[in-house]
């Protein structure tokens, strides 16, 4: 293992950074030592090298690692396990896991002793790590303690959250590392149907003063997806029917609003429809969608997943509703012209656009249209990192009750072929609980202190 002392530049370490140096060939792999192979696949799969901003899922670690700044112990212990991990998925080879959890473990325990020190704590490395291991427990998951691992990792950048304050949001990487946390603190509420820490609307609204256009029109979209969290978690489940007329009324109203969302997007996050002139396994139908960044894609989807939960919420509570008589308060009396009968098909209408929208997206995610296309590689977004930011909007598609059987099962096999040519064991277990139609662990669990019976089984 490289001997990396604590605060010791990652630059010195040889062959560490020199993404274009490595060349996936039988020839150097056997010559090149794992942690270089590990460091060379995390920044292939998770950095874009691309000069265009956000356009990777970590894209500012380019800029640490190649600073004149000191890099962390534990990030380049966080970095390399990632790596490690990835290859030891990718190429079926079990015995790399060996020295990736011993890195993760390594990671693990320099940020607990971060944490013992304030301006440790409330480094940017400290959190990007805790990040990192948050990103072991999704690609190492074949268990429900994985997921639960998860879940303790960004309850753990919460509170880093708010110890390092709105500082944090004044600077570059700060932002965008409260940007990405804050899709993961809102997909990890929704999966436990809690109520989204009333930190992250603040440092929202707060962060705008220092945002792009496309900036802003991402938090305006969480701004939305925050409500409906909050909506969501003041019921028991789906069928709670105590106060449905408030929920009905609510719930058109943010659907309202995402509508509305939808249709001021600056002309950056407007997507491309392609026909396909054959048929292909990779495309769902006979057309996908092309992006400008991964982050416009990821929006889309967000904006979809949340509308698709939404609209379910709908459909059960005007079902329920149909039964009985029911006067929408005045706000809402452009919705109570409608039939229930006619509400309810266009929810599903409604569910059915969504997923195969979502399904369009996959062949950009998955690079499909640059191998077709010929389009320039800084187009493509980072393999695993595409795969990661589609696990979550592809479960959501294929959990709704109106997708069909073959949709389901096209779903289930883009997310195995991720785990197998990414890496990514979630995706696995995500497809295996659509195969079974459960529910992942801790989806309707609010407290964080899980039990640990079951918790190795699916």
């Amino acid at each position: 293992m490289i001997d990396v002392p604590r605060q010791t530049r990652a630059v010195s370490e040889p062959h560490l950074l020199d993404i274009n140096w490595f060349a996936v060939t039988p020839q150097h792999a056997l010559s090149v030592p794992i942690e270089s192979q590990a460091m060379c696949y995390f920044f292939q799969n998770y950095v874009s090298q691309s000069p265009q901003p956000s356009k990777g899922y970590f894209d500012y670690l380019s800029c640490i690692f190649s600073s004149n700044d000191a890099v962390e112990r534990s990030l380049i212990d966080a970095v390399v396990s990632l790596g490690m991990v990835g290859l030891s998925n990718t190429k079926h080879a079990s015995e790399i896991m060996i020295p990736a959890k011993e890195r993760y473990t390594l990671a693990l325990q320099a940020t607990n002793s971060a944490l013992g020190d304030e301006k440790d704590a409330k480094a940017d490395q400290t959190l990007i790590t805790v990040m990192l291991l948050g990103l072991y427990e999704t690609n190492t998951c074949t268990s429900p303690r994985s997921m639960q691992s998860w879940t303790q990792h960004i309850s753990g950048a919460v509170q880093l959250l708010r110890l390092r304050g709105k500082e944090q949001l004044q600077t570059r990487i700060g932002h965008r590392l409260f940007i990405q946390l804050r899709g993961q603190v809102i997909i990890n509420c929704m999966q436990r149907r809690a109520r989204v820490p009333d930190d992250i609307a603040e440092w929202t609204l707060y962060a705008m003063a220092y945002e792009t256009e496309g900036e802003i029109i991402e938090s305006n979209l969480s701004f939305i997806v925050i409500k409906f969290c909050n909506l969501r978690a003041s019921m028991d489940s789906f069928h709670d029917y105590r106060d449905s007329a408030r929920v009905v009324s609510a719930a058109f109203n943010i659907d309202a609003e995402l509508a509305d969302w939808a249709t001021r997007c600056p002309i950056q996050y407007v997507y491309n429809t392609v026909t396909i002139q054959s048929p292909s396994e990779s495309v769902f139908s006979d057309y996908y969608h092309t992006y400008e960044t991964i982050w416009a894609a990821w929006a889309w989807n967000s904006y979809r997943s949340i509308r698709i939960l939404l609209n379910e919420m709908l459909l059960e509570q005007l079902a329920h509703l149909s039964q009985y008589p029911f006067d929408y308060p005045e706000a809402y009396d452009e919705y109570s012209v409608l039939p229930y009968e006619t509400q309810i098909l266009c929810c599903k209408s409604l569910l059915v656009q969504l997923t195969q929208d979502i399904c369009a997206s996959v062949p950009f995610y998955l690079g499909y249209h640059n191998r077709h296309d010929g389009l320039e590689s800084s187009q493509v977004p980072p393999a695993a990192a595409g795969g990661n930011l589609l696990l979550w909007p592809l479960y959501t598609a294929a959990c709704t009750n109106v997708v069909s059987d073959i949709s389901r099962s096209w779903v289930i096999g883009r997310l195995e072929n991720i785990a197998e040519v990414m890496g990514i064991r979630q995706a696995t277990a995500l497809a295996h609980l659509l195969r079974i139609r459960k529910d992942p662990p801790g989806r309707n669990v609010i407290d964080l202190d899980l039990t640990q019976e079951a918790s190795d089984e699916w």
